[in-house]
């Protein structure tokens, strides 16, 4: 079997990889892993949609996503740095990392209804991760087709670089997903069709830079697009974060072998594996609820604290600026709201909060943070 064939870029340019239409692998190879998958993101689906509120909740299990997509190409900025970093108070350890993690939530965000073409999608994509960018080369290029040939180091490649899809190609290539991707055939569950139109995108490579956070933005995106998902929640940047190396090898495998069927098991069964460690946290959300509710029982109904609550199950780290423009109030009531939380135990205080004061619902942080950097709270405000 073949999965493509390489193409000189230029009279003396080395060769490029162009993937063709990929051989999507039999059901009977695959049908265990799929079956886990699918029904791991129905399940994950299911409960977004139940929550009260659910794009608030969806658009947290987005971040996550966004960091870990963002950590398996070497991002250091952790969900509780983006957190603040998307609070009015803007800081981060590293604030052009941060900002750099926040376009790739931000861009998820702006194309979650999107319709239409996939290959335009992906542009959008592009464009809001560099459009401002530091590097003017890379700036000047968000939104379009690479014009240079990209790479990646690789010992078995003459001169030990692999070319991706030359820039000439990009266009018809990209024309070529576009096609596959959208094609609807019944035989072929979408999640499976996905898996293996992943493979194909991240040969082709088409923008000079982002592709692997482009890629993994696509999946659940195109899912819902499609109707194959009420909301666009197949992630797997966590387990690709957590097992990169093996995302490569297998990406490379399938190329040399011109055979999915391996490439495609491990790939659901990372949309599995990033399924079920959400769902889990979507329960253990729940139960933080209902401890808060109870919590919060003895004060008035129209107090402030309760829609301040359920701000901090979705948004864990919020200034009162921040709050009054979600919740409405005045400044005085919300900031009084927020004292009492500390008081009870939901909310707290970083001492090291630079600009503008942040209150932290820190249940909420060490749930979605396995990086969570050690901090000092000040419990009593």
């Amino acid at each position: 079997m073949t999965s493509g064939s390489y193409e000189l870029d230029g009279d003396r340019g080395p060769s490029c990889f162009r993937p063709g239409v990929p051989r999507v692998p039999s059901m009977d190879d695959v049908q265990d892993v799929h079956e886990a998958a699918w029904r791991a993101v129905l399940d994950f689906d299911r409960m977004l949609v139940a929550w009260p509120h659910s794009g608030r909740v969806g658009r947290l299990f987005a971040r996550l996503d966004a960091v870990h997509s963002s950590g398996a190409e070497g991002a250091t900025t952790t969900f509780t740095d983006l957190m603040e970093f998307e609070s009015s108070a803007r800081v981060a350890p590293d604030p052009v990392d941060a900002a750099s993690v926040a376009s790739c939530a931000a861009a998820f965000d702006a194309e979650t209804d999107s319709f239409g073409d996939p290959a335009a999608m992906a542009l959008r994509i592009h464009r809001r991760l560099f459009e401002r960018a530091g590097d003017r080369m890379l700036s000047a290029s968000a939104g379009q087709w690479k014009s240079r040939r990209n790479g990646t180091p690789d010992q078995d490649a003459p001169g030990h670089v692999f070319y991706y899809t030359k820039p000439a190609s990009v266009p018809a290539a990209m024309a070529e997903w576009a096609a596959f991707t959208m094609m609807a055939e019944p035989r072929v569950p979408e999640l499976l069709r996905q898996a293996v139109s992943h493979w194909m995108l991240e040969h082709i490579h088409p923008v000079s830079d982002g592709n692997g956070r482009i890629g993994r933005l696509l999946v659940p995106l195109v899912l819902r697009l499609k109707g194959a998902t009420t909301t666009a929640c197949a992630f797997f940047g966590e387990a690709v974060h957590e097992d990169k190396q093996l995302y490569v090898e297998a990406l490379k495998d399938g190329r040399i072998s011109g055979d999915l069927t391996g490439w495609t098991r491990l790939m659901l069964s990372l949309v599995a594996r990033t399924a079920r460690a959400n769902i889990e946290r979507i329960e253990t959300l729940r139960k933080i609820e209902a401890q808060w509710r109870h919590a919060t029982a003895g004060f008035r109904r129209d107090s402030a604290v309760h829609p301040l609550v359920e701000l901090a199950l979705t948004r864990p780290a919020f200034t009162v600026n921040d709050a009054v423009r979600d919740i409405g109030g005045t400044f005085a009531s919300v900031n009084g709201a927020a004292r009492r939380l500390v008081d009870v135990g939901i909310l707290s205080v970083p001492h090291d909060a630079r600009r503008g004061r942040l209150f932290e619902a820190t249940a909420v942080l060490d749930l979605f943070d396995r990086f969570r950097r050690p901090r000092l709270s000040n419990q009593n405000g």
